[in-house]
């Protein structure tokens, strides 16, 4: 893992004689051109891709958003695997690739009655593209309350048409993989065996049940699906009753694990991850840790990341501070407009009771006490101009300073990034880059963000190189 690729150092010898097999990095830019190449071989894209053998990628969609999310992974991570499968609500094909039905053992009557089932014989009926038939009638709810049944009913064909491997890794259409670091972990750093039952992912509660969440990915041994299928016959019936009464299909996968199985999720993130390179919380704990998974990435993102992972010139493990510096620190600003960088760690709202009132309820719960305000704290709601000193406030550290002291302080940095919008102002413990807003013409409504960045800079010089990765160990239930 540890030599620094160099592919591209005599970038003639891969240009051939019609000059394709070489084009240039469309993400190399300056001030990372020490941590990707110039260029993309596009002959190799598998290069170094890691053996899964014994691994297999199980990836859950919907007909409503297949060839939208689909097609991307297909391109990019998924040609290198050896065998993978694709489940869907309806049976569908793009290109050579199949998509399974994973609710076509379903009760033929719940299929054709139960209002769960709306959208999934919409889909059956359409006799045109799902995407002209979804533009009629598109709801989002219908493909909620579809998805939540194929979880379970999933795991029995998933075991059932590619029994006896060592691990089944799931994920959505819109989760990317690291399989670099995966595979690496569960074969040479990982505590647990495949031979043991276990449940991987990131964990979280829904009246108190914790399950692993399913845009994040997760993990089980063969042994676990083994036995879950093989000596349980009645679990997929159990659920798909049990799905009428449910919110979710991770979850219920958690309770039928620890009802049949007694075995809960261990904790595993944040390796295995909820959020993105423009979302990910960089800072303390998202930093020198590994990363396993990313969730809500669009086809623009997963071919992003994946071109980045192409062409990094480090071979060693993808750290989250990797995908800060080749992804993210090219983009930091002061400031941007008509931004939201996801600030909430604390909020100063106007203290003038309708204000409070109309604030969100978490702006408001995230409040100092008025006692416990500075002087700049106390007027931060008035303006973005306002709210972008309460970073800097206090900030008496200089960048050259090396002292233990100083390096500390920097440490220990609270405050890194801010966002304004109708008079509230909310800081942030992490940095992000965040998203785009739609422009108000009103002052007040505008969305205002911008980032501290010598706080920022300070605090990854003081924290300093990672010198190992941060592998987490999967907690205990």
């Amino acid at each position: 893992m540890g030599k620094a690729r160099d592919y591209y150092q005599s970038v003639s010898s891969y240009l051939g004689t019609n000059g394709q097999s070489v084009v240039n990095n469309t993400i190399y830019s300056e001030g990372i051109d020490e941590l990707i190449q110039p260029f993309f071989n596009t002959t190799s894209p598998c290069a170094n891709f890691p053996n899964t053998e014994n691994i297999l990628l199980v990836m859950k969609t919907g007909a409503t958003e297949a060839f939208d999310k689909v097609p991307t992974q297909l391109l990019t991570a998924m040609q290198c695997l050896p065998d993978f499968l694709i489940f869907s609500d309806m049976e569908q094909q793009i290109g050579s690739y199949h998509i399974y039905d994973a609710l076509a053992d379903f009760d033929k009557t719940t299929l054709e009655k139960h209002s769960d089932f709306e959208l999934y014989r919409q889909q059956q009926d359409c006799p045109v593209s799902q995407k002209s038939c979804n533009s009629v009638h598109e709801d989002r709810q219908k493909a909620w309350n579809l998805d939540r049944y194929k979880f379970i009913p999933m795991m029995e064909k998933t075991w059932k048409m590619r029994p006896g491997r060592d691990w089944y890794v799931f994920a959505e259409a819109d989760t990317y993989v690291f399989w670099s670091n995966l595979v690496y972990w569960l074969r040479h750093k990982s505590p647990i065996s495949h031979h043991d039952k276990v449940y991987l992912g990131s964990r979280s509660f829904i009246g108190g049940t914790p399950f692993a969440h399913g845009g994040s990915g997760y993990v089980l041994s063969g042994a676990l699906l083994e036995h879950l299928i093989e000596h349980h016959p009645v679990v997929v019936e159990h659920y798909n009753k049990k799905g009428m009464h449910e919110c979710c299909g991770d979850l219920m996968l958690a309770q039928a694990l620890d009802e049949y199985e007694h075995v809960k999720i261990r904790q595993t993130w944040p390796m295995f991850n909820g959020e993105k390179p423009s979302t990910l919380p960089y800072g303390p704990g998202h930093w020198c840790e590994p990363i396993f998974t990313m969730h809500h990435v669009n086809a623009e993102e997963i071919s992003t990341t994946w071109l980045y992972e192409k062409t990094r010139i480090s071979n060693e493990p993808i750290l989250i501070r990797d995908l800060y510096e080749g992804l993210v620190a090219p983009k930091m600003v002061e400031m941007r407009q008509d931004w939201d960088n996801l600030s909430d760690d604390v909020c100063y709202v106007n203290p003038d009771p309708e204000a409070q009132k109309a604030a969100e309820g978490y702006q408001r719960d995230r409040q100092k006490k008025p006692g416990e305000l500075n002087s700049v704290e106390k007027e931060a709601w008035k303006s973005w101009e306002n709210c972008a000193k309460v970073c800097a406030h206090g900030d008496n550290e200089k960048s050259n300073d090396l002292s233990e002291v100083s390096l500390a302080k920097k440490r220990n940095r609270e405050c890194f990034q801010y966002r304004w919008n109708k008079e509230v102002c909310c800081v942030s413990k992490s940095f992000k880059l965040g998203e785009p807003k739609e422009k108000s013409d009103k002052t007040k409504d505008r969305w205002m963000s911008g980032w501290y960045l010598k706080g920022i800079n300070d605090w990854i010089q003081a924290t300093g190189e990672c010198k190992e990765p941060r592998w987490v160990t999967p907690e205990q239930p």
